[in-house]
């Protein structure tokens, strides 16, 4: 079982890499972590920063989470999406069951369900394959 900090860093060692496989904990911490940091940007818009010339509260850190929430999720899709990717190759199954999330409801529980599923050792059939030695494309035209 990974420690958070040690599933955060796995993450972002990984971060477009969409093979090989995830453990629950990387996967949940990882989420976990996600949602604090978007709840902490959320309720940084509802501190006042004293009052607007009408004599309202202005909130001016409205402004911030507009423009950094964005670009956090931005920077941490791809991340998300691979972890997922991984989740599902550490339960046996193929990757492309992510994209059961996209109907409504169902779709999303399904993977929730898959995600909470333990590890499967069949699943190791998702991870990188050695290379055969004195077997190389270079040179040849063929990356």
């Amino acid at each position: 079982m990974l420690t958070p900090a040690a599933a955060i860093a796995s993450v972002f060692r990984k971060y477009a890499d969409f093979t090989g496989r995830a453990p629950r904990s990387e996967y949940w911490w990882f989420g976990l972590i996600l949602w604090v940091v978007f709840v902490a940007l959320s309720l940084l818009q509802l501190i006042p920063t004293g009052t607007d010339r009408n004599g309202y509260p202005s909130h001016n850190f409205e402004l911030v989470f507009m423009l950094v929430a964005p670009i956090v999720a931005i920077g941490v899709l791809l991340p998300s999406l691979a972890v997922l990717v991984r989740r599902l190759h550490d339960a046996n199954f193929s990757g492309w069951f992510a994209l059961l999330a996209l109907f409504p409801l169902v779709g999303a529980v399904v993977v929730l369900v898959f995600t909470l599923l333990p590890s499967n050792s069949a699943g190791a059939r998702f991870d990188r394959q050695p290379s055969v030695p004195g077997l190389s494309f270079q040179g040849s035209g063929l990356h």
